[in-house]
């Protein structure tokens, strides 16, 4: 369980309040050059294992600008019993305030099954952000679409209205290679940008990436390769010139 709560505090943006609950936890919040508070969160075990339950909420203040960063990628071990792992992500984002969500690769690992639900409810005139990539599995080891299942959900409100909604279920088969899924490809990326006015050329990689508009205004990201570094190359892309051309924002200079 983790639970934050960031707001503004001397003119700065600050973690106002938490609560950590063993394996999930964050390490101390650092600002960045352009103001953003960034916090990693770290889960120390090996990963995550069938039947575990992780909760993750966070609430972010009018003004503040909050980075939320994982620290390693998400390893989804064997269910032994065929149970999920399941994992709840509930953002909500006041008026003038931005949150930003960047976890690193999920990867399912040969028998596992995971489902996760991430439910963002934004005021009106806040910004959010989120990109995700997913593995087809330990590809490197030729452990291909291996896993037993992969569920998400992902749900972004503003002042109560739905404006992008994302829903995947992957049960390994001929389906999975079918073209706007994988494609043949062995890595997957989605995201997606609210708020702001969108800018008139969104970013686009050809045969790797592509963006565009919801009906509810939101700007979509997707992308698939065969190479884990070219997406992630053309996703860091993408981000940044969504984050300025939506926000007029400042390029996050990250170290690890």
């Amino acid at each position: 369980m983790l639970h934050l709560h960031f707001g503004v505090r001397g003119g700065r943006t600050a973690l106002l309040r938490d609560t950590q609950k063993a394996p999930l936890m964050v390490i101390r919040p650092f600002e960045l050059p352009c103001g953003t508070l960034m916090v990693f969160v770290v889960n120390p075990t090996g990963g995550v294992l069938g039947g575990d339950h992780a909760e993750i909420r966070v609430t972010v203040g009018a003004g503040a600008r909050v980075l939320i960063l994982t620290q390693s990628a998400t390893r989804v071990q064997p269910s032994a019993d065929g149970r999920p792992a399941t994992q709840d992500i509930r953002f909500q984002v006041e008026a003038g305030a931005r949150l930003e969500f960047h976890p690193e690769r999920t990867i399912p690992f040969a028998g596992s099954a995971f489902r996760q639900t991430l439910t963002a409810d934004l005021e009106s005139g806040a910004q959010f952000g989120l990109t995700e990539t997913l593995a087809a599995g330990r590809v490197q080891t030729g452990e291909r679409l291996a896993f037993a299942s992969y569920e998400s959900r992902v749900q972004v409100s503003v002042a109560g209205r739905r404006v992008y909604l994302d829903r995947q279920r992957l049960v390994p088969g001929a389906d999975t290679r079918a073209p706007g899924v994988w494609g043949g490809r062995d890595y997957h990326a989605a995201g997606v940008f609210v708020g702001g006015e969108a800018p008139a050329e969104l970013p686009a990689v050809p045969g790797v990436l592509a963006s565009g508009r919801s009906a509810g205004g939101a700007t979509w990201v997707r992308g698939v390769s065969a190479r884990g570094p070219q997406l992630d190359a053309a996703l860091a892309s993408a981000r940044e010139a969504l984050r300025a051309g939506l926000w007029g924002a400042a390029p996050l200079r990250v170290r690890r």
